[in-house]
């Protein structure tokens, strides 16, 4: 199993999920977990899901589980909010949009952008 580590840091209403390592089929229960918590803890609160994925040392992530990061991010928009990423990789955000099928997570190049667009704010 590769190395993987997730520091959650809460932003008022949003959830800032810092990644660095590597995400595989073998590690991404632990990710999948702090989702989990998220959206069941709006679903049960009457929040509307707000998180970000600060992908800036994020190495790799296997097909598998970007797919399952959209399945938590339909979930999320079933409730009113969404997952965003920020400071993904290029080649990985290409690898995003085909696997989401139109449906992509919206990218963002930092936390603030990620922030701005979930309060509306515009540049």
């Amino acid at each position: 199993m590769q190395q993987l580590n997730l520091v959650a840091q809460q932003f008022r209403d949003t959830e800032i999920i810092h990644i660095s390592g590597v995400i595989d089929t073998g590690n991404f229960n632990q990710l999948s977990t702090l989702l989990g918590k998220q959206l069941q803890a709006c679903r049960h609160g009457g929040a509307t899901p707000q998180v970000i994925l600060e992908c800036g040392h994020l190495q790799h992530i296997s097909s598998g589980t970007l797919k399952a990061i959209l399945d938590f991010a339909h979930l999320a928009r079933d409730l009113g909010g969404d997952i965003k990423c920020a400071r993904l990789a290029p080649t990985i955000e290409q690898i995003v949009n085909l696997i989401a099928n139109g449906d992509p997570l919206d990218c963002y190049p930092d936390v603030s952008y990620a922030l701005d667009a979930f309060h509306g704010v515009t540049a």
